[in-house]
């Protein structure tokens, strides 16, 4: 890892998943030992809520792990209030100076590294990454001008029937329909990311078939009024302190700073970190959609090395998005499909486009 602090410019800033599935799914409590992908940060620091007795997050991106270290130390310094505006969700004057208080409170390569993006932090970390920028700056206007009033009301919608209904008879056809199987097809996706490290392994039809499939369900089944990924999908925001990412609603916060729980950030392969890790010592595995990164040989090797360090009756979780990894067959023994709670957890997800699935260890 580089100590320069001249490390790619983070790809994702905000949560595109839903961390209220790895809650359910995981059951996190006190006591016991998990394992995070580090991603946005978010789903760690929803884990942390959680109040166990460890968590060690992983991820290969210094910036990614950077933001973590920054997103931790603002909530154990930061009031909520003040929280919210220096990450970018309420406004703010003075984001570089609140930065600045986070100095001897992240390590010295993570503020050199935000240091050397001090237009980012000025506009809100969470409105920053890359990801995120062609959401704020290509989906959202573009959604204002096509469907501008429809949409308004679409996300004011109180009841599934008034959403449906606005969905259906003013946003649902031939140009909607149009717009997200182009934006969302593997060229724009490879476009969009830009990230060598995300290999896309598609084991669907079409890309944007199954996202406007996937899309279609979230507005026939999910208030957009409370779902803060569709919310900054097609607005560009986040419409209201009660539309956040899990970690940041005001309890989950609360929860975050009064957990004692230690967090180790691991900037490393996670095939590698798992390889090191001892027999038996982790109990919950959180993987993200760890399944875009890598292809199946390697998930089969992740999957093998949480059936020799994971604890009997842990549980584990990861999100197929259009790859569509299973457990080899010779860690099933080990590693046991909850049938019934990964379709659960798949119908009820915020986050559109994944299908969740969840794993019981076996002792």
């Amino acid at each position: 890892m580089s100590s320069n602090g001249s490390e790619k410019w983070i790809l994702y800033s905000t949560c595109d998943e839903d961390s209220d599935s790895e809650m359910r799914a995981l059951g996190v409590s006190a006591g016991e030992d998990v394992l995070s992908v580090t991603g946005s940060g978010c789903r760690t620091l929803s884990l942390v809520a959680g109040g166990p007795r460890s968590v060690v997050s992983v991820d290969t991106a210094p910036g990614q792990n950077y933001l973590l270290e920054v997103k931790l130390a603002a909530i154990r310094h930061f009031e909520y209030d003040a929280l919210l505006a220096f990450l970018g969700i309420d406004p703010c004057p003075d984001r570089w100076q609140l930065f600045e208080e986070l100095e001897g409170k992240i390590s010295h390569n993570a503020f050199r590294y935000f240091s050397r993006h001090r237009g980012e932090v000025e506009s809100g970390l969470v409105m920053a990454g890359r990801h995120e920028k062609f959401y704020r700056r290509v989906v959202a206007p573009s959604m204002r001008i096509l469907f501008g009033r429809a949409m308004r009301d679409l996300f004011s919608a109180r009841t599934l029937e008034e959403q449906r209904a606005v969905y259906l008879k003013r946003i649902d056809g031939f140009l909607w329909r149009s717009l997200v199987r182009y934006g969302f097809s593997e060229r724009v996706l490879k476009i969009v990311l830009n990230d060598p490290g995300y290999r896309i392994t598609i084991d669907v039809d079409s890309v944007g078939g199954y996202v406007l499939e996937r899309v279609h369900h979230s507005f026939m089944n999910h208030l957009a009024k409370d779902n803060h990924w569709l919310a900054f999908t097609f607005l560009g925001r986040y419409p209201d302190r009660e539309t956040l990412p899990h970690y940041l609603l005001r309890e989950n916060y609360e929860a975050i700073r009064a957990a004692n729980t230690k967090v180790e950030i691991v900037t490393e392969n996670l095939i590698d970190y798992m390889a090191r890790a001892p027999e038996g010592s982790l109990d919950k595995f959180s993987l993200s959609d760890v399944t875009s990164c890598i292809d199946q040989e390697g998930f089969d090797q992740i999957m093998r090395h949480i059936a020799r360090v994971g604890r009997p009756d842990g549980r584990v979780c990861y999100r197929n998005f259009l790859a569509k990894h299973q457990v080899p067959e010779g860690a099933r023994t080990r590693l046991v499909r909850d049938d019934t709670l990964s379709s659960s957890l798949t119908h009820d997800d915020k986050a559109f486009v994944y299908d969740i699935e969840v794993l019981t260890l076996n002792g």
